[in-house]
């Protein structure tokens, strides 16, 4: 089954650098997790320069194990 996006939540909010920072480390361990802007809805390249939080989506299956390696930082 796939998940649609507003499935997804979100187990972290900052800004772009952060964030990008946070889902590369959920997906070096194996969670899949994609970047949201609220203001644009959509995956962004972090090399835009954007104002507001941006969040770290992953599937509800995954969000206490990615939570948990979250909070290792």
């Amino acid at each position: 089954m796939k998940e649609d996006k507003d499935e997804l939540v979100c187990v972290f909010k900052g800004d772009a650098f952060e964030s990008e920072v946070v889902r590369a480390r959920l997906e070096a361990d194996g969670i899949p997790a994609m970047i949201m802007n609220n203001s644009m809805s959509a995956i962004f390249s972090t090399y835009t320069v954007m104002a507001g939080p941006v969040s770290v989506m992953v599937n509800p299956k995954d969000e206490l194990e990615a939570r948990r390696i979250i909070s290792e930082k």
